[in-house]
């Protein structure tokens, strides 16, 4: 029947079923006799009774809908998640948490990397972020086990004043909750790494033990001043190590040149400079720092993170003795 036209295989099927149903053979009997399988014969039927002579067509095997095109009410919720975003959050919600929303609130398990194959064909990813990044060297493990046995510091350029010069936000990130703490000052110094680190230890609702740094003139003169010390027997130490020790805290370096080994910190500026920089306006300091303490609640309290399970920092801090009933992160 393979080398059969279309016409043909219809009438042949058709005198076989009217066959089966006009004789009172049995399909088995008929199976015998024709030499079609029991299910093929079966199916003809089926399908004639259905459609008449048009049901014993040959069939497309291709499915209705291709199993990797979802339907359009997931794209539309797919739509709605990262505009709302954007919107809402004034951020673009990556493909991993508008999975984890999907399947959340509406009980949909859809891939990551199918929903971002859909955002790219749809457009709706921005252009900086289509950019291939090069690969980053990889950051030296270490055992962190607790909250506040390791926060990374660091210092970013904010923004430029009326007058021209820059305002400088320093930020300090825990290891294991993702909790991040921010002051924004007029200038980058010694006294500002004090008085941010002083600040800090109050704050931390956890026993601050450990901060990596990396070996900027603010943080260290290790590799500038006490390597290089006319009396090596005495050498003079950084004011902000003299601090650490003070305060029973350790301060470690990265190597020279690796600041993926901070990569923490690192990434959190590149947050805050897509969803805050780059979305805000501010009249003068004041509003600066205003906004940046609005923001820095938001992330801490409020916005989940794919880095933690999709917790939010303070869901992830109380998720460890002794901090369950911490209601807030406030800067």
């Amino acid at each position: 029947m393979a080398n059969l036209c279309k016409s043909c295989k219809i009438v042949v099927r058709e005198q076989w079923i009217n066959k089966h149903i006009k004789s009172g053979l049995s399909v088995p009997e008929l199976a015998k006799i024709s030499g079609f399988h029991e299910n093929t014969l079966y199916n003809w039927k089926a399908r004639y009774l259905k459609r008449g002579a048009d049901g014993l067509a040959d069939q497309s095997r291709a499915p209705h809908n291709h199993p990797n095109e979802y339907q359009d009410v997931v794209k539309e919720k797919i739509r709605e998640l990262r505009l709302s975003g954007l919107e809402q959050e004034k951020r673009y919600l990556g493909p991993r948490l508008i999975a984890h929303r999907l399947k959340t609130r509406y009980g949909i398990e859809i891939s990551a990397s199918g929903i971002g194959k859909f955002l790219n064909r749809e457009n709706l990813i921005p252009e900086h972020h289509k950019r291939r990044r090069p690969k980053k060297e990889r950051i030296k493990s270490c055992k962190i086990h607790e909250p506040g046995e390791l926060m990374q510091l660091d210092v970013k350029y904010a923004i430029k004043s009326y007058a021209g010069y820059w305002f400088y936000e320093y930020d300090a990130i825990d290891y294991i909750t993702g909790i991040v703490y921010g002051e924004i000052y007029e200038i980058q110094s010694n006294l500002e790494s004090i008085i941010f680190l002083k600040t800090l230890k109050k704050k931390t609702p956890f026993l601050l033990k450990g901060i990596q740094t990396d070996n900027g003139s603010v943080f260290t003169n290790y590799y500038t001043g006490y390597k290089k010390s006319s009396d090596p027997l005495h050498p003079r130490l950084h004011c902000f190590d003299l601090l650490c020790g003070e305060l029973g805290i350790s301060h470690y370096l990265i190597d020279p040149g690796k600041p993926a080994q901070n990569g923490k910190i690192e990434r959190f500026h590149r947050t805050v400079e897509e969803d805050f920089y780059q979305k805000e306006s501010f009249k003068d300091l004041n509003s600066l720092r205003k906004k940046f303490r609005d923001f820095l609640y938001y992330y801490n309290n409020e916005r989940e993170h794919s880095a933690i399970d999709y917790l939010t920092p303070l869901e992830k801090l109380k998720t460890f003795p002794n901090y369950e009933n911490i209601r807030e992160i406030v800067n």
